[in-house]
């Protein structure tokens, strides 16, 4: 097959062919077949030539230019160059710059929007989580004569029951057979007893309750009491956040 024959071949028939051309036709040189023959009367006719309709290269090109837009997100015309005559500030139509410009400007407002809520959101969470969380006071406590070494400091921790109090005693000794210790919080109008103690096993933390608050009830003390059934304090105070 000629050159001339596969190309008449491809352009009438949208299709050359298991065939290619041969690329030494032999002595005669390239003979044009038929088709090719065919395919040149086509082209030589008026007709093949006649003007395209009115519009309709602008048509082809708006409809290049819609699918652009679609493609880019943009309106797909160029943006207008200003008039001399136009008066200044007027308001000209965006253009894919513009409009690109426009998205990136929405974008940035919607993700600082975004930080913003999600800022307040955290920050909402953390005053929650800090107004949920116990509020814990450390009170220090000193010897009195009758334990001069003795010391103590106490953790009061609220929670919905009261007072969660863990009393850290140090040189402070065991309470003598017959004794105990007894803890109290101590305010205008009285004494509350919040437990007692004996530490005959060592120094180490003594875990205390109270139902009232250290607002009403500031003193903490702790008392040797007799084992003798009587519920009132004994005055003899061996700890006192007051001396």
């Amino acid at each position: 097959m000629t050159r001339e024959d596969w190309l008449a071949d491809y352009l009438e028939h949208g299709s050359s062919g298991p065939d290619q051309w041969d690329a030494d036709p032999g002595p005669g040189g390239r003979v044009p077949s038929q088709a090719a023959q065919r395919l040149r009367g086509r082209l030589a006719e008026p007709g093949s030539w006649a003007e395209p309709p009115d519009g309709l290269l602008d048509r082809i090109l708006t409809e290049i230019e819609g699918e652009r837009a679609v493609l880019t997100g943009g309106s797909g015309r160029p943006e207008p160059e200003p008039t001399p005559g136009s008066p200044a500030g007027e308001e000209v139509p965006a253009g894919p710059v513009q409009a690109t410009s426009r998205r990136r400007s929405l974008r940035h407002r919607v993700l600082v929007a975004g930080a913003a809520a999600a800022a307040l959101a955290a920050v909402t969470v953390l005053g929650l989580v800090a107004t949920d969380r116990p509020t814990t006071t450390h009170v220090a406590m000193a010897g009195t004569r009758l334990a001069p070494g003795a010391r103590a400091v106490a953790e009061v921790r609220s929670t919905p029951s009261g007072l969660a109090i863990v009393l850290d005693v140090r040189d402070l000794p065991p309470s003598p057979q017959g004794f105990h210790y007894q803890a109290w919080m101590k305010g205008p109008d009285g004494l509350v007893t919040i437990g007692t103690f004996h530490m005959r096993g060592g120094p180490g933390n003594v875990d205390l309750w109270s139902a009232v608050g250290l607002a009403d009830y500031p003193t903490l003390t702790v008392t040797r009491e007799p084992e003798d059934g009587n519920p009132a304090s004994s005055g003899q105070v061996v700890l006192t956040s007051r001396p």
